[in-house]
């Protein structure tokens, strides 16, 4: 019987010595950046609510009284267009649905939303899906804001990725997008 667990036992050390090595030889992740200038127009029709997508990424939006009560409301869902977008410095464009799913407009000005980024390349062939969950601050009178965008999802070529993605401007005129995916 002790020779069995002395066994056991060299057996389990040997496994987890090879598991470390194997884990030390995992190559670092392979990430591609991202950027372009997104620019929004409100979505009265509040497309991310009829995305079939939606209820895979998103279903905490379509629950009542979820958080999709303030979604809907008018001004508070916008479409947006990528444009001079590259990813890894190859040119891309992208179209968004998005739609806030809380805000504080007293000082600071703060919201977050729930956000699809539609992805393809200059044929508009689909490249892919990225998901977001979105807060952000209004920097200013005008609109401006900064925004922290991170991928709860993908799907796509997109597959499995992980990022982050920050704005910072004026939405409604045109702002700068950058940021990194990487799996």
């Amino acid at each position: 019987m002790r020779k069995l667990v002395l066994n056991l036992s060299f057996g389990i050390l040997a496994a987890l010595a090879c598991t470390s090595y194997a884990l030390a030889a995992f190559p670092p992740p392979i990430c591609q950046k991202f950027e372009g200038t997104l620019t929004l127009s409100i979505d009265p029709a509040c497309q991310i609510l009829t995305r079939s997508d939606t209820r895979i990424y998103f279903p905490d939006l379509l629950l009542p009284n979820g958080l999709s009560q303030f979604l809907g409301v008018p001004g508070t869902c916008f479409t947006g267009t990528i444009t001079n977008g590259k990813l890894d410095n190859r040119p891309v464009t992208g179209t968004s649905y998005s739609g806030q799913t809380t805000h504080n407009l007293e000082s600071p000005a703060q919201f977050s939303a729930a956000t699809t980024l539609v992805l393809t390349n200059p044929n508009e062939s689909p490249i892919g899906n990225i998901y977001f969950r979105d807060a952000g601050l209004f920097t200013d009178a005008a609109g401006s804001v900064r925004e922290q965008l991170v991928v709860v999802g993908a799907n796509g070529l997109f597959w499995g990725v992980k990022g982050t993605v920050q704005i910072a401007g004026n939405e409604f005129i045109g702002a700068p997008v950058t940021g990194q995916f990487c799996r």
